[in-house]
């Protein structure tokens, strides 16, 4: 794929270096990459000598640049746009034999071409295109498809109908006011007890003691591995990330790690070039002003430069198992390239912070060591979390990567993908991290998710008929039941919640003198609140009890009081749709500040990698 400025034809002869780099497919196959850390400019300077080349560390590029950012360390190429510019080139070892060969047959050639680190032409190319590139990023899912795109909120067909529907309640609501309420109360009921299901059905398949994960041994043919870690205001934590990363048991010259920052976020920035160093490590800088400015815009600008064949994303404050990434590639090799997602749980670990955080906890050891693993088992669209996701580098790039102006990108992902005809399951050695500690940080990352998952919901409905081919209905009411059940449930649970404190007032009047109808729906009210309250508690133990937390059980007596707070999330939710669909409500986070060790050099099993590390084996994959 070849990036902003011209695809250059020829430089000296009948065919062009652009023509050598276009025969090189560097994501289907895992080669890795031959400069080891520290010894970039070494080998490039010897790779000069051997082409008979001349070497530069300083690259210097108009403005209208071409360059193939898709074969970055693999024969990195770049030129002026201008005739007679200077081109340079970054030749991966597998490229010499050819290159040579050209070269003797056009010598006439070496007078344009000198040999330059993928570092420095990547920064020369950032420089120069950095607006190009950034406007491509920012519009790249849009000119694949433009209604999977959450740039527009709702189409207008949407808000015809909305407005039919709203009309069509209103007049129901004056004509048999009782029976509409019912009728609506019924489907709110549906969807509840929907999502109450799910959690029985999860609670039955959370194993007790979960077996050894697969990992993959060796390190000859493992390919290059991107890590992408966007950033923002995070200059406080970012030596406990680069601790985590760290550990990560992957040889160091097949990781590709990119710390994302923005422009403005001066003192992230400065952190993260002070202490990530060199290899694997590099800086990316978003450029302000461009896109909007959320995490999926960063991930996208920074796949431009990315590298690696499989690609995850970590969060600042994320400790990842050092093995994981041994387990998701090992389980991408056991199956199709249909795979294209694998999701790794998320441990929260700072549960003495507060109620807040302990329920945190509980909620996502449910979500992803029951209900993800559940969804993946019935092949169902896995709504994925925003971290820990790992993928294949060639399915992000044909679904048109993430939707910069989708608040939860993660959710987005999981439905697009199955649109594209693929499918995402779990792994088990998980990623640690911290959760919001106090209402107000929880409230506003709520309220993010929510207004994200109500995004994904009118981008995906846009053409029901077609998300029926393309999917069939049997993933469409899964996608339906998760997607839109969390809304509808976190909206009717305080109706729910308020009807045995009603009835409780006079428990007598509903049954002499009320209709029948009423009390049955008062009923399935009830029942709709104690079974969810049984499954999720149900749930709760299990999965807890798989990575010794069932300590924690007895906090969900709260749990009436977390659902309604995530109740009044949604309503801010719908609230910031409509006025700031686009508004990213950052999440601070506090940090451990842990201090880096040396990197690992050996392959980890699960038993090597310290207290708290459990695995399993991948889930969905049968």
């Amino acid at each position: 794929m070849y990036g902003p400025g011209p695809r250059p034809e020829t430089t000296g002869g009948s065919r062009g270096w652009g023509d050598i780099v276009a025969r090189v497919d560097p994501f289907d196959r895992p080669v890795a990459t031959d400069v080891a850390t520290g010894d970039e400019e070494a080998v490039y300077r010897n790779r000069a000598r051997r082409l008979g080349l001349s070497y530069t560390s300083y690259v210097d590029l108009g403005p209208n640049a071409y360059s193939d950012v898709s074969v970055i360390d693999r024969g990195m190429f770049a030129m002026g746009a201008d005739a007679g510019a200077p081109a340079y080139l970054a030749p991966d070892e597998t490229l010499m034999p050819a290159i040579g060969h050209w070269l003797s047959v056009h010598p006439s050639a070496r007078a344009r071409l000198a040999v330059a680190t993928p570092t420095t032409i990547r920064a020369a190319l950032r420089h120069t295109g950095e607006g190009r590139y950034a406007s491509a990023a920012r519009d790249k899912l849009e000119s694949l498809d433009p209604s999977l795109s959450a740039r527009r909120t709702v189409t207008l067909a949407q808000v015809v109908a909305a407005c039919l529907a709203v009309a069509a309640i209103a007049a129901a609501l004056m004509l048999a006011p009782v029976a509409t309420l019912l009728i609506i109360n019924l489907a709110a009921a549906v969807f509840f007890l929907g999502v109450t299901f799910l959690r029985f059905a999860a609670a039955g398949h959370v194993p007790d003691h979960p077996p050894r994960p697969p990992l993959a041994t060796g390190s000859d043919e493992l390919p290059v591995y991107t890590v992408l870690v966007p950033l923002l205001h995070e200059a406080h934590i970012v030596g406990q990330l680069l601790a985590g990363l760290d550990g990560l048991d992957w040889p160091r010259d097949r990781l590709d790690i990119k710390l994302i920052v923005e422009e403005d976020d001066v003192a992230t920035r400065a952190a993260a070039t002070r202490l990530a160093g060199g290899a694997p490590y590099e800086v990316i800088v978003v450029p302000a002003g461009i896109g909007p400015r959320t995490k999926p815009m960063a991930l996208q600008y920074a796949m431009t430069f990315a590298r690696g064949a499989f690609v995850t994303i970590y969060d600042a404050e994320d400790r990842p198992h050092p093995g994981q990434l041994r387990e998701a590639y090992a389980t991408f090799q056991r199956h199709g390239k249909d795979l294209a997602c694998l999701q790794a749980p998320i441990v929260i670990d700072n549960t003495d912070a507060g109620l807040i955080a302990l329920l945190f906890a509980i909620e996502y050891a449910t979500v992803f060591d029951g209900i993800l693993p559940t969804l993946a088992r019935m092949r169902l669209p896995l709504p994925l979390g925003g971290t820990s996701n790992h993928f294949r580098r060639a399915a992000i790039d044909r679904i048109g990567g993430w939707d910069p102006y989708n608040v939860t990108e993660d959710a987005d992902l999981g439905i697009r993908l199955a649109r594209f005809g693929y499918r995402a399951a779990t792994i088990t050695l998980p990623t640690r991290e911290e959760a919001p500690a106090a209402i107000g940080p929880w409230m506003r990352q709520r309220t993010r998710w929510f207004k994200g998952w109500m995004q994904t919901w009118l981008v995906s409905s846009r053409h029901p008929v077609r998300l029926c081919r393309e999917i069939g209905i049997r993933q469409v009411a899964g996608f339906n039941l998760v997607g839109l059940g969390m809304i509808v449930s976190a909206l009717a649970h305080p109706v729910f919640l308020a009807t045995p404190i009603l009835v409780t007032s006079d428990p007598f009047a509903l049954w002499q003198d009320g209709d029948p109808v009423i009390a049955a729906m008062v009923g399935l009210n009830i029942f709709n609140l104690v079974a969810g309250y049984v499954a999720m508690a149900m749930l709760a133990r299990r999965c807890l009890a798989m990575r010794n937390r069932d300590w924690a059980i007895s906090a969900l007596v709260w749990l009436p009081l977390y659902w309604l707070l995530m109740g009044v999330a949604c309503l801010r939710a719908l609230g910031q749709l409509v006025r700031r669909p686009h508004y990213w409500e950052k999440t601070p986070h506090v940090g451990q500040r842990i201090a880096r060790r040396p990197p690992v050099n050996r392959v980890l099993r699960p038993a090597d990698s310290g207290p708290g590390w459990r695995g399993a084996s991948a889930s969905g994959l049968r």
